[in-house]
């Protein structure tokens, strides 16, 4: 099976996952609809373009339930006045949680000057059958996680300064290099100029002999 038919739509640093029924939104930003039907919302800190109260809006339905730092807890708890019972709330540090809804999270470590140790987190995603690496907002990977599929940041602004080097020596020191690189969090109006930066991360990883694609709005293509 080919693990991106589990992918719904990447946006920004929002990716949506769907298979059996299931939806899990990591960061929900940017969207156009109202589906309601989250099972699971993943946010990994509390800047605007991944705590985006108008998206999670847009998403949640009346039994969503939610992994989250403490400051965004409190956030969903006054936004929305969300049970706390249905929030989990985690750091980089914390272990593995498993989910009713079948999904397993480890929370990771992500952090750069931008955002200091303990405000966010990165996560491995246990779902479908696959290991999702999500990097969050970070110029740092976990070289220790094992995964099959790594979505990582590449505005090079925020987050990973000089990514065309330093994201494929990060993944050579990686325990085992992930199957399949996905670039995202780039080419938004947070981030001028950087449209380019998912095709040129993609060049400089295929250079080192590491697979990977990119989101082109519709479509991962490559």
């Amino acid at each position: 099976m080919d693990p991106l038919q589990l992918v719904r739509f990447v946006k920004h640093g929002c990716v949506c996952f769907e298979k059996d029924d299931v939806v899990i939104y990591v960061d929900p930003y940017g969207l156009e609809d109202r589906p309601q039907d989250a099972d699971l919302v993943i946010i990994t800190h509390s800047h605007g373009d991944h705590y985006s109260p108008q998206d999670i809006a847009r998403v949640k339905k009346e039994d969503t339930c939610f992994a989250t730092t403490a400051e965004v807890s409190r956030l969903l708890q006054s936004d929305f006045e969300i049970d706390p019972d249905y929030i989990t709330t985690v750091t980089s540090l914390s272990p593995t949680v498993v989910f009713e809804c079948g999904a397993m999270v480890t929370p990771l470590v992500a952090e750069n000057k931008h955002h200091p140790e303990g405000f966010g987190f990165g996560l491995l995603l246990e779902f479908g059958g696959v290991r999702w690496y999500l990097s969050g907002d970070t110029d740092v990977l976990d070289d220790d996680i094992r995964c099959d599929v790594l979505f990582v940041c590449c505005d090079g602004v925020w987050n990973m300064p000089g990514f065309e080097q330093t994201v494929p020596d990060q993944i050579a020191q990686m325990s085992r290099a992930p199957g399949l690189v996905i670039p995202y969090h780039y080419d938004e109006a947070e981030n001028p100029g950087t449209g380019k930066n998912g095709a040129k991360l993609c060049e400089a990883l295929r250079a080192r002999g590491i697979r990977c694609k990119e989101w082109n709005g519709s479509k991962f293509v490559g």
